[in-house]
């Protein structure tokens, strides 16, 4: 709890003006793309990949052709470029901020590279294409080339305003690890932005981290500690702008997909036992099963 606590305060301190919260992406950005040029890539990536896959498949949320918006796509641009892998799609990159880290993604994608055999169970065509672009991807030297080789876009708009996207213009709305970081006020609006960028029957595809981030550094707390905070003491010592959350249960996605235009078509979750922490009064009218999760992937069909 004190390393908890600690980290809370120093995240804090680094949200307090723009040009510190500017230093502390910069510095961050730097380190990790070191750190991820070099590193083993995480095992929910390539999980990531294979849930896409199965979802274009199995329910043709995307085709040859489509286009495609990933929201949030932060450092690698993993959604998009997974799925170009496999599908002639094009895809507009969304962010608020540039945090894209190009070493990284090579490193990712030569490691995507060398599992596709082994646990992806995919037609030797449909690897072989795969592999014939990630020597391509391999090759480029820059974000520029990468996008031309790909059909990318590249749309940094601080405001996180779609407003300059076409309705009906997009196949698919896709996000990894973003949603929970969109300002509580603001994901109404987004949200319904993201159904009028989409044709009818299009599909989102969201994974949201509905776990108390700050878990992350010190693992000896529960994953929804968050839950035992008042919104006052929660604003005061640990809400940040470097590493915002917006604290939404999932109850609470659910009613603003639902009102937003959308509907259900898969629902995965993950929930972790919150016995030992006193619910404060945000959330305690909550159902039980809702406070517990950590994780919530969707697959949702524009109505």
């Amino acid at each position: 709890m004190v390393k908890y606590v600690a980290t809370a305060v120093a995240l804090k301190c680094f949200s307090l003006t723009p040009l510190t919260r500017k230093i502390y992406r910069r510095l961050g950005n730097r380190v990790g793309d070191n750190r991820r040029s070099s590193e083993q890539m995480p095992g929910y990536y390539a999980d990531r990949v294979r849930r896409i896959i199965r979802l274009a498949h199995q329910h043709k949320i995307v085709a040859d052709g489509d286009r495609v918006l990933e929201l949030g796509t932060g450092w690698l641009h993993w959604e998009a470029l997974t799925l170009r892998l496999f599908f002639e799609i094009k895809a507009v990159l969304f962010d608020v901020w540039d945090n894209r880290q190009l070493a990284g993604l090579k490193n990712y994608v030569r490691q995507l590279d060398a599992m596709l055999d082994e646990s992806f169970g995919l037609p030797a065509s449909d690897i072989a294409r795969a592999r014939s672009l990630i020597a391509s991807v391999l090759q480029v030297e820059n974000f520029e080339e990468l996008y031309s080789l790909l059909g990318f876009e590249y749309l940094v708009e601080s405001s996180g305003s779609l407003d300059a996207l076409a309705d009906k213009s997009f196949q698919l709305v896709v996000s990894g690890g973003v949603l929970e970081h969109v300002h509580r006020a603001a994901l109404p609006t987004l949200i319904k932005a993201t159904r009028r960028v989409l044709r009818d029957g299009g599909w989102a595809v969201h994974s949201i981290d509905t776990a108390d981030h700050l878990e992350h550094y010190d693992q000896t707390v529960s994953p929804k500690l968050y839950l035992g905070f008042s919104e006052t003491t929660w604003n005061l010592l640990c809400a940040n702008d470097v590493q915002y959350i917006n604290r939404l249960q999932r109850g609470e996605w659910m009613t603003l997909f639902d009102t937003s235009g959308f509907e259900v078509v898969e629902e995965e979750a993950r929930r972790v036992d919150i016995g030992r922490i006193k619910i404060a009064p945000r959330f305690a009218a909550m159902e039980q099963g809702d406070l517990e999760c950590t994780v919530l992937r969707l697959a949702l069909r524009a109505k």
